[in-house]
């Protein structure tokens, strides 16, 4: 069995998680006719995550990354096929946070195992590739579950969603790969030792700790265009909500594509991997700002791909530095990812909702992605002043 395959079907799971959450928004709103019962789905989802975050990178590094991610697919499975035999939104709740929580298991495992699947040399080539397998699902998936859930019943939808984790599970237990054992060196530490062993890391890696400040801030900021996009939809057309909010996302996911074909080949990004990812995120925000600044479609939608392509970039760009950390010590590594991921989306959800309140959505991205450009901006002359900027060219 091709390497490639682990790929391809990793995509495909995404693409029927993508499905599985629009059908249970969809349910559990209509079930119950809640706004609280809707915000509490989200939440549930982020906080499973969250909390598998300040383990999932020690056992990471401790077991098994292969089993944990095998396991990872196969609870999720159970969970998917208990929403089928019991669909009540208490369940729907309980097993959005179960499947957050498994969710974070198996994208903190998987990526930390990338470079020892595919090879050191080849990270960047193969996060690319990843991007644009993730983007060709959200675009697939959107579209799949609106036309699905037209003319089939929504546990068919749930079902084929476990079909994809079962699949996942599946390729991974019969293809295997060479795993270094230099991960078993340490795996009597304790929890704490490797909480303080990381965060050591991260302290002795300033490039890193700086990378992941601007990460936590990015997360929040990212909490204003995705509550914005349904509510710039609205304002296009309050008839057809779904289809232009997803019209303007695919062609975001277009954009993915373009960078992820391309991204590889451009040598300034390979030699200044942190200086690209600072320059790329300025242009997110500007780009996301300009985007939720009009109701001028012709206007959102180049705005929209152009944010695709810098966005994708800066997903690759941001993974492949982060893969380049030790084997013994990447897993927690990517825990930390996980963790600053799932809090600053989750502060920022919140925050979101109560502001949006105050004041009109294009003053939130304003305001939000402001913050990113800010922080952009010190990052600068941090880096400027301290040097660092030269030891960050050279990773």
């Amino acid at each position: 069995m091709k390497k490639v395959a682990l790929l391809y079907t990793k995509a495909f799971s995404e693409m029927g998680t993508i499905m599985e959450m629009v059908v249970m928004n969809t349910i559990i709103y209509m079930e119950t006719g809640s706004a609280t019962w809707l915000a509490a789905l989200f939440i549930l989802r982020v906080a499973g995550g969250l909390i598998s975050s300040l383990f999932s990178g020690v056992l990471a590094d401790r077991f098994d990354r292969r089993l944990l991610m095998i396991i990872s697919d196969l609870a999720r499975v159970i969970f998917l096929l208990l929403l089928i035999v019991l669909p009540n939104p208490l369940m729907f709740l309980i097993s959005a946070f179960v499947l957050g929580f498994f969710s974070g298991f198996f994208n903190v495992s998987f990526n930390a195992e990338v470079p020892q699947i595919f090879g050191e040399d080849k990270v960047l080539i193969t996060n690319a590739m990843i991007s644009r397998l993730s983007a060709i699902s959200m675009v697939v998936g959107f579209l799949a579950s609106a036309m699905l859930s037209s003319f089939v019943d929504y546990r068919l939808i749930i079902a084929i969603d476990a079909f994809t984790f079962l699949l996942s599970a599946l390729v991974l237990f019969l293809y295997k790969w060479k795993r270094h054992s230099d991960r078993k060196i340490k795996s009597n530490m304790s929890w704490s030792s490797d909480i303080k062993e990381v965060t050591g890391f991260i302290r002795e890696n300033p490039v890193l700790g700086i990378l992941f400040a601007l990460f936590l801030v990015q997360t929040f900021a990212a909490s204003s265009h995705n509550l914005g996009i349904p509510l710039l939809a609205e304002k296009i057309n309050p008839n057809n909500i779904t289809y232009y909010q997803g019209i303007i996302w695919g062609v975001w996911g277009g954009g993915c594509i373009l960078s992820t074909m391309i991204i590889n080949k451009i040598s300034f990004i390979k030699r200044n991997y942190f200086l690209s990812y600072i320059g790329i995120s300025i242009m997110i925000s500007l780009c996301f700002i300009l985007v939720l600044s009009t109701n001028n479609l012709w206007l959102i939608l180049p705005s929209a791909f152009v944010t695709g392509v810098f966005d994708a970039g800066a997903s690759t760009i941001f993974t492949t530095m982060v893969q380049k950390s030790d084997n013994v010590i990447r897993g927690r590594v990517f825990g930390v990812v996980n963790l600053v991921n799932r809090l600053g989306f989750m502060m920022g959800f919140i925050i979101a909702s109560i502001m949006i309140k105050l004041i009109t959505m294009p003053q939130l991205v304003w305001l939000f992605h402001g913050m990113v450009l800010v922080t952009c901006v010190l990052i600068i002359m941090l880096c400027k002043k301290k040097k660092t900027l030269m030891v960050a060219r050279a990773g």
